[in-house]
């Protein structure tokens, strides 16, 4: 693939027969008889190309295409351009090199501003809708802790859910005497008497699994992706991409080429938020609750989602 820049933009082209029939090409130029003017494209090949440099021919697989002063296109690589033309190529190929990024910057700027409307109505939608990212994310805080809304037994089994990484939900109660005793039945068998004082009083047991755990995993959170997009898309809607200085245009492209993977982690958020959020689904926090005030709370929790 060749790639040259000029006024116009960035032309590619996917042929090495169309670069020799650019008026003025020479696939034979003597480097002590010519300066170079600019360097006007770059060019990466599986093929090998032969230098244009009458006294190297040397097949390469990348390079640059230059222009003499005296109007003659030729193509070189690197080593070469440092060789024949040291400090001189050094600069124009910092030049080109940074020129063309910033073209391509440009091209690809332009194109996801062409998206805006589609991707800007899609995360409206998703913020906006009923049981949307607004809603998802209020009570996703509350399982948290981020607020007082619930119990504190309640909110301790979701980070506990979630510091155990599985969303599995699990609660403790005192070992029954047939368990206890079953254990010392096992201690004595593998001969290890001393551990008679650590048989447990307490049993963890599964009562639950969180569907949609996914929401409530750390790094997940709505705020965080929205925030990643919003301020994107509002400053590409209103600046002027050809005016942009260059770090302010490489800044808004590297956030620009983060946008359709902040969209798929949003999407998948608010996937797995839907799910947490149901009424069966939250219900199995029930067995947390531990008083009559707590069960009006957690209630009226439930009630505010869907079935």
């Amino acid at each position: 693939m060749i790639t040259l820049s000029s006024e116009r933009g960035i032309v590619r082209i996917a042929s090495w027969s169309d670069v020799e029939s650019v008026p003025g090409f020479s696939a034979n130029i003597d480097p002590k008889t010519v300066k170079l003017k600019e360097i006007i494209g770059s060019y990466t090949f599986d093929a090998l190309i032969p230098c244009g440099l009458s006294t190297c021919h040397q097949p390469h697989g990348a390079g640059f295409m230059v222009v003499a002063e005296d109007g003659r296109v030729t193509n070189i690589g690197r080593i070469c351009g440092k060789k024949h033309f040291e400090v001189e190529f050094s600069q124009m190929s910092r030049v080109f090199l940074a020129t063309l990024r910033a073209q391509q910057d440009r091209e690809f700027l332009y194109g996801v501003k062409c998206r805006l409307p589609i991707i800007s109505a899609e995360v409206a939608s998703i913020r906006n809708e009923r049981y949307g990212a607004t809603w998802i994310n209020v009570r996703v805080n509350q399982l948290m802790g981020s607020s007082t809304a619930l119990p504190t037994s309640i909110v301790n089994a979701v980070r506990h859910a979630v510091r155990r990484g599985d969303g599995s939900l699990i609660v403790e109660r005192a070992a029954t005497s047939s368990e206890r005793e079953q254990r010392s039945v096992a201690v004595d068998v593998k001969g290890l008497e001393h551990l008679r004082r650590n048989i447990p009083f307490v049993i963890e047991e599964k009562v639950g699994q969180l569907d949609g755990f996914a929401a409530l995993a750390p790094g997940n959170g709505l705020r965080e992706a929205l925030g990643c997009i919003e301020p994107f898309l509002a400053v590409l809607a209103e600046v002027d991409i050809d005016s942009l200085p260059d770090k302010k245009l490489r800044e808004l492209s590297r956030v620009g080429g983060e946008l359709d993977a902040n969209l798929e982690r949003l999407r998948r958020v608010i996937i797995a938020g839907k799910r947490l959020l149901t009424r069966n689904n939250i219900q199995q926090l029930s067995p947390f609750v531990t008083s009559g005030a707590d069960s009006r709370i957690f209630s009226s929790f439930l009630s505010d989602l869907p079935s």
